[in-house]
């Protein structure tokens, strides 16, 4: 099925496929009329809501045009460590989804941005003006995952490419995605206008003023965090799972690494890049903040996702 853009006014909404439940088992980020599904529906409730509102008061700093994908934006100025750059910007709450992931492969494949091979997408010269990665996997549909940490097929890939378009298996819509590459990431990014953070932006909104060993806190246990014995069955959970810190993000620590920009050895010699943040198969020591490890960009995995600032 494909979809259309819908425009009200300054707020336009371009996406290529809609995402659908066949049951409201969990709360969606995205359901805003509680249909059990997120789609244009939704969007168009969420623009309704912005221009009644900010016809109102549209001096508020909230009037801005919606965000398409449903990302929730935190704001943070947070000095760094001393010696390296901090962050000053929006930083994505959560780690990107895979029905966010999903909208972008369907919107991408529409303008030509990707191609497909059996439910891997390849980057492909399109019409989107931002940067692309020509004949790079960005995202392995058939990730099988892994069965460790008392999980079966913990982290595989949940969006295959069925009937012309890309879709989210039921259930999965609000997991981070894994499997998908630096280069998928970072198409990602380019698509919409945002970017990938750099290894200390990462950790400047990760340690809360220098305050925190791990993102969520001084601490980590399996309460708190997603990692290894945390004992998921999947895995990934749905974002948010495990609370928010410090500046009210959440899953800066397990869950999934997370992909930065920063390259991991000086002058980019091999192209490998920073990953932080610890997965849910990893132990509480490569959860810390202050670690940093290298991942190759064309790897994709059952343990590394990304989030996206602007």
């Amino acid at each position: 099925m494909k979809t259309y853009p819908i425009l009200i006014m300054a707020a336009v909404f371009s996406l290529s496929g809609s995402v659908s439940f066949a049951s409201c088992q969990f709360e969606l980020l995205g359901d805003l009329n509680d249909d059990c599904q997120v789609d244009f529906a939704d969007l168009a409730l969420m623009a309704s809501n912005w221009l009644i509102n900010c016809n109102q008061t549209p001096d508020d700093p909230a009037c801005i045009s919606p965000d398409t994908l449903g990302i929730v934006w935190v704001s943070v100025d947070d000095p760094g460590l001393q010696g390296h750059e901090g962050f000053n910007g929006q930083i994505s709450k959560y780690e990107t989804t895979n029905a966010q992931y999903c909208l972008f492969l369907n919107a991408a494949l529409d303008s030509g941005d990707i191609s497909v091979s059996g439910n891997d997408a390849i980057g492909k010269s399109g019409s989107n003006t931002g940067q692309d990665f020509v004949g790079n996997t960005y995202y392995d549909g058939d990730g099988p995952g892994q069965n460790i940490a008392g999980a079966i097929d913990g982290g595989a890939a949940r969006i295959k490419f069925e009937d012309d378009q890309f879709t989210v298996e039921t259930g999965f819509e609000d997991h981070p995605v894994t499997y998908v590459n630096w280069y998928g990431a970072t198409a990602f990014c380019e698509y919409y206008d945002y970017h990938l953070p750099t290894q200390w932006q990462w950790q400047a909104v990760a340690d809360f003023d220098g305050n925190y060993r791990y993102g969520c806190g001084d601490d980590i246990d399996t309460d708190i965090a997603n990692y290894y014995d945390s004992n998921h069955p999947d895995g990934t959970a749905a974002v948010g799972s495990f609370g928010e810190y410090g500046y009210g993000l959440c899953d800066m620590t397990g869950s999934l690494f997370e992909w930065t920009s920063s390259c991991f050895n000086p002058n980019c010699d091999g192209d490998y890049r920073v990953i932080k943040g610890g997965g849910w198969s990893h132990g509480s020591n490569l959860c810390e903040v202050a670690s940093s490890y290298e991942a190759a960009p064309y790897s994709t995995d059952f343990y590394i996702g990304f989030r996206v600032c602007k």
